[in-house]
């Protein structure tokens, strides 16, 4: 059966490393959100057009993924998944397609997050800066998982 392997967790803790390793051993096609940003935007889009461009980032994405689940074709899913909402909804889009939703969570101590950041930040290659302001800003709005979500614990 199909399975979209949804990659949860915060900035820095190595989502998008698991995606890129899933993707190759599984196999699968991977969707980068920040990568789309990036190529379509740049790596550091303004703050006042970010939710419009993250907003069509999206909208592209969501014609694409479930159809690759619809033709018997596995995906990895580098979106982060910060909210149980988020979560719940993308659950149940792939249950609409009869495909298996498989949730990884990556986590890694704070301080070697913020390391790695600041080491992709000098050197983007297709990712998003992230200033430091903008990782403390973040970390407020990041769910972590409900006890009842069963997942694959990946420790980066």
């Amino acid at each position: 059966m199909p399975t979209a392997h949804l990659i949860h967790g915060f900035l820095g803790v190595g989502k998008t490393t698991l995606a890129r390793r899933l993707a190759e051993t599984v196999p699968a096609i991977r969707f980068s959100h920040d990568e789309w940003m990036a190529r379509l935007y740049g790596n550091d889009p303004p703050v006042e057009h970010f939710p419009e461009f993250y907003r069509r980032v999206s909208e592209q994405l969501e014609q694409v993924w479930p159809r690759c689940l619809e033709l018997g074709v596995d995906v990895v899913l580098d979106f982060g998944f910060w909210t149980r909402r988020e979560r719940d909804a993308f659950r149940a889009k792939v249950a609409a397609v009869g495909a298996l939703a498989r949730l990884y969570r990556v986590t890694c101590f704070e301080e070697e997050a913020w390391r790695r950041i600041e080491k992709r930040n000098t050197d983007l290659q297709g990712s998003l800066y992230i200033a430091r302001n903008t990782f403390e800003i973040l970390r407020r709005r990041f769910e972590p998982l409900g006890s009842d979500e069963e997942c694959i614990e990946i420790v980066g």
